[in-house]
C-alpha cells in the first residue's frame, strides 16, 4: 500500500491543503507513488500531525498526538488516494469521503467498480495479495523509547499497526528469542558430547580432533540468528561508534537470554546502562526493520536524526529503505543532512501563508518535469541548504558577523599603510596590524 495523494480541506492550519507525493514527469516511474517524502518547515507547520494523520484515516487508529487532539473522526476534513496490492495488474485508486470508499478498479474481481466500505476493501487486499504481510504501518515517534527489558509480546509481528510510541522497540527481540535459545542449546549440546569425547578417548588425539571438527563445522553451517543480526543489520551502523555486536554469548537457559549486546573491538562488553543515546537510536530504529520484515507497508519516522552524528544521518535514510521491500517512508526531521538525501520531489516543504494557513513550497518552475527542478539538496553544499532549502537568511552568529567586520577594517588598513611605506621595512604598526589579521583569519577559519 502506498499513499499517491492527500487532501486537507479544513483541519487545524491546514485550509485546502493538496500533496501529490507522484514521481514527476521524466521520471522513469513518472506518477507511481513516492517511495520516500520528506517532511521539512517550521516548529508548528504540521510535519508530526501529517505522520500522525495518515494510521488515523487508513485504519483510524490514534497515535498519541490524535487522542491528545480529541479528534473521533478526520474523514470530513481529509481524503487520500491510495494505491493497494503487490503488482501493478492489482491496484487501485481510492478516495474516502464521510467513510464511504468510491474505487476505481481495473483488476479486481470481487469489487468489480462498486462502492463498498473501507474495511472491506483494506481486508479484501490482506486475503487476497498481501497475506505474507504481518504489519501494514509502523510508526517510529521523535521520543523512541529506549527501554531495553525485554517483555513478552509475541504478537507483535502480527500487529496491523506497531505505533512504537505505545509499544515497546526492544519487544521486536522476541521474534528471535526462541531460534537464539535453540542455537544455544544445540552447541552446548555438541560442546557436552565433545566433553565425553575427551573423557572416553583422552589417548587418542584423532578422535578428539574429529570431535572438535564437528563442532567447527557445524558452527560454520548452522544459521546463527545473532550473527544475521550483527553481519546483515547492525555491525554496519555501529561500526561509526567503533563497536560491535557481541555474537559470543553463553546462554544457560532462555530465561538468561536478555536483549542483545554490544562489545567494543578489544571484546569488552558494554553494559545497557552505558550505551549512548546515539547507539540506542541507531540499535533500536534498524533492529525492527530487519526482524519486522515489513513489506508493502508504510513506515513513519518522526525526527530520525536524534543523537546522531552527521556521519550517521548521511547514511541512515537509504540504510532503512535497504531493510525493507516495496515500502513507502515518511520522515519529518529539522536535519539539513537528512533532507540531503532525498531527491527534490520527495522533499515537502512546508510554509505558512500570511493568514497563518500552511501551503507547499514548490520547488520547480512551471511543468512539475524532473528536469525543472530549481534545487536539488543533492548537490548542494550545506551552508546552501541551510539557506535555501531551510531558509537561514544568516551565514553565522552575531560574533562571527563582528569578526568579519573587524577583520575587513583591518584589511583596509593595511593596505593604506603599505600604500603610503615606500620601503620594505615594516613599521611596528603595520607588525602589528598583521598579527591581528592572521589571528583573526584563523579564528575565522580562512586561513584552516
Amino acid at each position: 500500500m502506498k499513499i499517491k495523494k492527500i487532501h486537507i480541506k479544513d483541519f487545524h492550519q491546514f485550509k485546502d491543503f493538496t500533496l501529490d507525493i507522484t514521481y514527476p514527469k521524466g521520471h522513469t516511474k513518472e506518477g507511481q507513488p513516492l517511495d520516500k517524502v520528506c517532511f521539512i518547515g517550521q516548529s508548528g507547520s504540521g510535519k508530526t500531525t501529517l505522520l500522525e494523520l495518515i494510521p488515523k484515516f487508513l485504519y483510524d487508529y490514534d497515535t498519541n498526538l490524535i487522542t491528545k487532539s480529541g479528534i473521533n473522526s478526520v474523514s470530513d476534513e481529509i481524503t487520500m488516494e491510495v494505491v493497494f496490492g503487490l503488482l501493478n495488474e492489482y491496484s487501485i485508486d481510492i478516495e474516502i469521503k464521510n467513510d464511504e470508499l468510491y474505487s476505481w478498479v481495473w483488476a479486481n474481481p470481487k469489487i468489480n467498480n462498486q462502492k463498498c466500505d473501507r474495511k472491506e476493501v483494506l481486508n479484501y487486499y490482506d486475503e487476497k495479495w498481501e497475506n505474507n504481510l504481518s504489519s501494514k504501518l509502523i510508526y517510529f515517534p521523535a521520543n523512541l523509547n529506549y527501554n531495553l527489558d525485554i517483555e513478552v509480546d509475541k504478537n507483535i509481528h502480527d500487529k496491523e499497526i506497531i505505533d512504537f510510541s505505545k509499544d515497546k522497540v526492544s519487544s521486536v527481540w522476541n521474534l528471535i528469542l526462541e531460534k537464539i535459545q535453540k542455537y544455544q542449546e544445540q552447541e552446548i549440546a555438541i560442546r557436552q558430547n565433545i566433553s565425553k569425547t575427551v573423557e572416553q578417548s583422552s589417548n587418542d588425539l584423532n578422535i578428539i580432533q574429529k570431535a572438535l571438527k564437528e563442532l567447527e563445522n557445524w558452527k560454520k553451517n548452522e544459521f546463527n540468528p545473532i550473527v544475521d543480526v550483527a553481519d546483515n543489520c547492525l555491525n554496519k551502523l555501529l561500526e561509526n561508534f567503533k563497536i560491535r555486536i557481541k555474537t559470543e554469548i553463553d546462554f544457560k537457559t532462555k530465561n538468561d537470554i536478555g536483549f542483545i549486546k554490544i562489545e567494543d573491538y578489544n571484546q569488552n562488553e558494554i553494559p545497557h546502562d552505558l550505551w549512548s543515546t546515539g547507539t540506542k537510536q541507531v540499535i533500536l530504529s534498524a533492529l525492527p526493520l530487519y526482524l519486522l520484515e515489513p513489506k508493502n507497508t508504510i513506515i513513519l519516522f518522526d525526527e530520525p536524526e536524534r543523537s546522531l552524528y552527521p556521519d550517521l544521518q548521511r547514511i541512515i535514510t537509504d540504510y532503512y529503505y535497504s531493510l525493507t521491500k516495496n515500502c513507502q517512508f515518511f520522515y519529518s526531521t529539522h536535519s539539513p543532512i537528512i533532507a540531503s538525501n532525498f531527491e527534490p520531489w520527495e522533499i515537502v516543504e512546508l510554509k505558512f501563508n500570511k493568514d497563518g494557513k500552511i501551503f507547499r513550497e514548490e520547488y520547480y518552475e512551471g511543468e512539475n518535469h524532473i528536469n525543472n527542478y530549481k534545487l536539488n539538496p543533492k548537490l548542494m553544499r550545506w551552508d546552501d541548504i541551510l539557506q535555501r532549502v531551510f531558509d537561514l537568511q544568516d551565514d553565522g552568529s552575531m560574533e562571527r558577523r563582528l569578526k568579519l567586520n573587524e577583520l575587513a577594517t583591518l584589511n583596509i588598513k593595511i593596505q593604506k599603510i603599505q600604500k603610503k611605506n615606500n620601503t620594505k621595512e615594516k613599521s611596528e604598526e603595520e607588525i602589528d596590524i598583521l598579527k591581528k589579521i592572521e589571528i583573526l583569519s584563523n579564528e575565522l577559519s580562512k586561513w584552516n
